[in-house]
């Protein structure tokens, strides 16, 4: 007996060489049924369950990765922003120790026509 055509498949020609195909009138798709139909109602929830249980836990997953992703991108936006406003605190400190230095008062107040009375002189500290 020579093998089928390779758009069939049976078990009984499994073992024959140039078959591969499944047909509908083959043997598995009932051992299937037939295994399917052995499980109890409850084996089936649980299975089920399991199945639904998996599910969620990807897309759970899912989830929680985009908002770590979002977090972080706003955490990095936070930093530069901070990072701005402390460059801009040191220019803004470097501009006040110019304008309070000694020598530009006093040529600001000789400038002014006001004499430099160093006696009447208090430093004031932050």
């Amino acid at each position: 007996m020579a093998a089928k055509p390779k758009e069939y498949f049976d078990i009984k020609t499994a073992t024959q060489n140039g078959s591969y195909n499944i047909s509908v009138d083959s043997i598995a798709p009932e051992l299937m049924k037939r295994k399917f139909n052995r499980l109890s109602r409850v084996e089936k929830v649980f299975y089920l369950s399991i199945i639904v249980t998996a599910i969620m836990l990807a897309i759970g997953m899912v989830f929680v990765r985009t908002k770590i992703i979002e977090v972080e991108q706003n955490t990095l936006d936070i930093q530069t922003k901070v990072s701005t406003k402390e460059d801009q605190l040191t220019t803004y400190n470097q501009q006040i120790n110019e304008l309070m230095s000694g020598d530009r008062v006093i040529d600001q107040a000789n400038a002014s026509g006001l004499k430099v009375n160093n006696e009447n002189v208090i430093k004031a500290t932050k």
